[in-house]
């Protein structure tokens, strides 16, 4: 596909997404969606909401035209990885244990849709997850919480570059897994909406493949080591992971949704399929995009509360989430309760248990 044929199709998705969401819910708050193009070359979209809270709600979206070339190059290159068998040895030993082996690529699907289908699926959760920022106004928390204006909300650049850290680190990191849960919430009901049955099924691990692949060329080259608190304004892709694969399969398991849908999801089956495509997003960043011939310790998924330093650091994440959470639900114009943000009691008893000694 030529970058202008990559432009035309994003284009086209999200200005038909921005349309529906005026006339279903911003012509009913009196608001207004808008969304902007910009030549930037940088690899970046951002958020904006203007006006006051107490006004009808005014959102802007911008999307960089190197975003979603970049997002396209990678997942063409990513299923161009996945169709030469490079690691086929590695993948094949890794998911030896699966009841009923998933395919790298959905045969259900050709060549082609593979690469359109995991394309679409990274730049309208790029879209939601700036949606979940404006919906859940982050602008106005950050800046509440923290004491300074924050009138942009960017997955790339910071205002002046300023060194992130303590309760700062904090706020954006959960703000940033809060604007991820949103997402998450409106392309898994998305794809419900579209697709069904064994397609819905390979939907959904193109799905998860185009959102890791997004996360890592977001972060970069930067470190995936996990500090004990948070730092910077961004979590590490498999910090995010590890929240919205959790997310996805306890959507994909509520039995009242199978009624609704015609078929049964199977929880196990639908955990593989989410960890295997996160699984050869990862290791195709690392082989393709970064070149390193050795896979880092706890490189791949493992769950943050199994990661060193992965409960001190949700023990963080989650307070200050516990902090701003009642703000944000007051100030949250629409939306259900599956896009909030939530912490299962497990993990909160996990990351609490020393305090209780």
């Amino acid at each position: 596909m030529k970058d202008i044929d990559i432009y035309e199709l994003a284009g086209n998705v999200l200005s038909s997404i921005t349309s529906d969401l005026n006339e279903s819910i911003y012509s009913e708050l009196n608001g207004k969606l808008s969304l902007a193009w910009s030549p930037d070359p940088s690899v970046n979209a951002w958020a904006k909401s203007e006006g006051t809270i107490d006004e009808p709600p005014i959102h802007k979206i911008c999307i960089n035209y190197e975003l979603v070339r970049q997002l396209y190059r990678d997942i063409e290159a990513f299923c161009e990885y996945l169709e030469s068998d490079l690691d086929k040895g590695a993948f094949d030993f890794w998911f030896q244990d699966f009841e009923q082996p998933i395919e790298m690529l959905p045969s259900i699907f050709t060549s082609e849709a593979h690469r359109k289908n995991t394309f679409i699926a990274a730049i309208t959760w790029v879209f939601f997850h700036e949606l979940g920022h404006l919906k859940q106004e982050h602008g106005y928390i950050r800046s509440k919480f923290l004491n300074y204006q924050v009138d942009l909300i960017s997955e790339c650049n910071i205002e002046d570059s300023r060194l992130i850290e303590g309760k700062a680190a904090a706020i954006y990191h959960v703000t940033e897994m809060a604007a991820d849960f949103e997402a998450v919430d409106t392309c898994i009901s998305e794809l419900i909406r579209h697709f069904s049955g064994e397609d819905l099924k390979a939907a959904i691990y193109l799905f998860v493949c185009g959102v890791s692949s997004t996360l890592y060329r977001f972060h970069g080259d930067k470190s995936l080591i996990l500090d004990n608190v948070p730092g910077g304004n961004h979590p590490n892709p498999l910090t995010r992971l590890e929240n919205i694969i959790p997310q996805i399969y306890e959507f994909l398991s509520i039995s009242d949704l199978h009624q609704h849908i015609g078929i049964v999801l199977d929880r196990k089956r639908i955990l593989g399929i989410c960890n295997q495509a996160a699984t050869a997003a990862g290791l195709f960043w690392l082989r393709c995009r970064t070149e390193k011939p050795e896979i880092p310790d706890n490189y791949f998924l493992m769950g943050n509360l199994n990661r060193a330093n992965g409960k001190e650091y949700l023990c963080k994440i989650v307070e200050t989430w516990d902090e701003i959470e009642p703000e944000i639900k007051a100030l949250r114009r629409f939306g259900h309760y599956y896009g909030v943000l939530q912490f299962s009691q497990h993990t909160r008893d996990s990351i609490f248990s020393k305090r209780k000694e």
